[in-house]
């Protein structure tokens, strides 16, 4: 995730008769895309900024991450045609609705929300999503 903290206040400096313009960015914290290995940080107890560069991976993933990418995406695709499904529809909104007013509700999207249910119903003897009746 991708943080841009700005101001609106431009300065102006001036060396050598030129004008140089500072840019009303604070800081950028995150990654900027998929393609990019540079991943800016900030801490917010120093307020200290520093750069990583990350390399790019050498080894294949292993049995464990290959699992887990297989689990994320069945959950993903599984979440996405229940949200598609005009049977569960209304049912799966109402219930969405309701939990969206409870405390400690993490959720910004009805399809996050659906993603995490399907990871929760997850079975890994079927490495299927099995839905009950309600949720």
């Amino acid at each position: 995730m991708l943080f841009i903290s700005s101001t609106t206040q431009m300065k102006e400096e001036t060396t050598m008769g030129k004008p140089v313009f500072l840019d009303p960015i604070d800081y950028i914290s995150g990654k900027i895309s998929r393609k990019f290995r540079t991943i800016y940080n900030r801490r917010k107890d120093s307020d200290r900024r520093y750069t990583q560069v990350r390399d790019a991976r050498k080894s294949p993933p292993t049995s464990k991450e290959m699992a887990q990418h297989t689990k994320f995406r069945t959950c993903l695709i599984a979440a996405r045609e229940r949200a598609e499904d005009l049977m569960n529809m209304t049912q799966d909104q109402a219930a969405y609705n309701t939990a969206k007013k409870s405390a400690g509700f993490k959720y910004h999207t009805f399809r996050g929300w659906l993603t995490a249910k399907a990871w929760q119903y997850y079975s890994d003897a079927s490495h299927s999503v099995v839905w009950p009746e309600s949720l």
